[in-house]
């Protein structure tokens, strides 16, 4: 199969209209409309539906997105660097994540850094910010992608934000059309995070300037027995949707917006201001999890917004 075409699809489903995909792409629109038919014939599917906005995919169009992104983008980086120095370099790369980013971001970034740098050995290590940080500090991780610090010690680019929501099991009356304001989490009993940065510093933030207590019989730093005692119905937990997105497509998490405040989580990549990494191997690297961020948002996998790439004290 002509992959060209399978590009051409991808570029109409992040436009979400044949003529937008065909003026990003230069060429016209009929010759693009025909590239779309001949595919569809190849698979035998439909996989966009004609509305009066564009078009919109089909659950095959969804399918096919899903399984052919990813790749495609790897196959396009691997011929891109296959000539480039940065190919040859040889080293392992030692990345921490927070689990929430971890479970939406991890395979995504180590297929395009894979196929960028083919003799470069790479380890993931997901754990709170203190524990991440304290690992840069130690030179035993190279990049975190963690919530921004004011640590001097750390160089922060910001990358993206996203919102916190209420979560509870699916037998609680939650609805993703009905938000739910902050002081009701008072009536709740609440599964906190244990680390102080990041989400538990928003939620006591919030509460202190409403001049109210939250109440929390369960704290833990596992995304996982956190996720496991709010399924159980143990209690509700704030987090952002690229937490449990399996869950909730399961039917067995819910949510709720939260209002009055909203609070949202914002997510960088931080560094050793002492990084002992080829210069130019650690800008490349950079600005593909930056890419790699953009992709995902832009194909609605990561419930995001891109920010733009200041440092943490601008």
């Amino acid at each position: 199969m002509d992959t060209h075409r399978l590009n051409y699809f991808l570029r109409i489903a992040d436009e979400g209209s044949i003529n937008r995909a065909a003026s990003v792409l230069g060429i016209a629109q009929p010759a693009l409309s025909r590239q779309l038919r001949l595919l569809e014939e190849d698979l035998g599917v439909t996989l966009f539906l004609r509305t009066a906005r564009g078009v919109q995919l089909t659950d095959e169009g969804e399918r096919l997105r899903a399984m052919t992104a990813a790749p495609l983008r790897q196959l396009e980086l691997a011929m891109q660097y296959a000539g480039s120095p940065l190919a040859r370099v040889e080293r392992g790369l030692h990345i921490g994540m927070l689990p929430s980013v971890a479970n939406i971001f991890a395979a995504p970034l180590l297929g395009s850094l894979s196929a960028a740098f083919p003799k470069v050995t790479f380890q993931v290590t997901t754990a709170s910010v203190d524990e991440i940080v304290d690992g840069m500090m130690k030179g035993t991780v190279d990049i975190g992608l963690i919530v921004p610090t004011s640590d001097g010690r750390l160089f922060h680019q910001h990358l993206a934000v996203e919102d916190l929501v209420i979560v509870g099991a699916a037998a609680s009356d939650l609805q993703a059309d009905r938000a739910i304001p902050f002081r009701d989490l008072a009536d709740l009993p609440l599964i906190l995070p244990v680390s102080q940065p990041g989400i538990r510093n928003s939620l006591e933030s919030a509460a202190l300037r409403l001049e109210m207590k939250l109440s929390s019989r369960f704290s833990t730093d596992s995304l996982q027995v956190m996720k496991d005692l709010i399924e159980a119905g143990h209690g509700y937990g704030v987090l952002p949707l690229s937490a449990c997105g399996a869950e909730m497509a399961a039917r067995r998490l819910r949510y709720a917006p939260l209002r009055e405040p909203a609070l949202s989580q914002q997510i960088g990549s931080a560094a050793s201001t002492h990084l002992e990494l080829p210069r130019g191997f650690a800008i490349r690297v950079g600005a593909m999890i930056r890419e790699e961020a953009d992709q995902l948002i832009a194909s609605g996998a990561w419930n995001a917004r891109m920010l733009p790439p200041r440092s943490v004290d601008e």
